[in-house]
């Protein structure tokens, strides 16, 4: 009598076919909602990557002038070799002495569709007291996409360079 109690009471295991095609669709649901945000957080980290990138450079370029004695330029270059001002800045760009055109650091091109449109001069020299050459402060925009929020780094006078939010782009 017991076999017979026991194979009543045997409950069911697993899904049926109903049930996994509903948890599939609210999974695909879900899925959909979280892509564009997604999205988003991919292209706001890379563009805070690049920007932290080039206030790196910046900053080494200000405190190789400083220990050296001597101006140092960062420039715009397209083969992370020599200064090229035509170049556009997403193409990459070096730090070289400014006298003998030793090269101290070169960057690669900006992954991604990155754009940088700078206001002011086409180079950027910090002399051997860390100071702007000309004390003229100079600005770049970093964009990724038209219509979405970018980063601006303002370049001081005194060299000091600092980044803020653009909304511009």
């Amino acid at each position: 009598m017991d076999g017979i109690n026991m194979s009543m009471q045997k409950a069911h295991t697993g899904f049926t076919l109903i049930e996994l095609m509903m948890v599939l669709l609210i999974g695909a649901i879900l899925a959909s909602l979280a892509v564009p945000s997604f999205i988003n957080i991919i292209r706001d980290n890379r563009l805070a990557s690049q920007t932290n990138d080039f206030i790196s450079a910046l900053n080494f370029a200000r405190s190789e002038a400083i220990k050296r004695g001597t101006n140092i330029t960062v420039c715009s270059s397209d083969n992370q070799a020599s200064c090229n001002s035509a170049a556009p800045w997403q193409d990459g760009w070096v730090i070289v002495i400014t006298n003998t055109g030793e090269l101290l650091r070169a960057h690669a091109a900006l992954d991604g569709s990155t754009l940088v449109n700078q206001e002011g001069n086409t180079n950027i020299q910090y002399t051997a007291r860390g100071m702007l050459n000309g004390n003229t402060a100079t600005t770049f925009n970093l964009c990724i996409d038209s219509g979405v929020p970018g980063r601006q780094i303002s370049i001081t006078a005194t060299g000091r360079p600092r980044s803020t939010k653009y909304t511009a782009c």
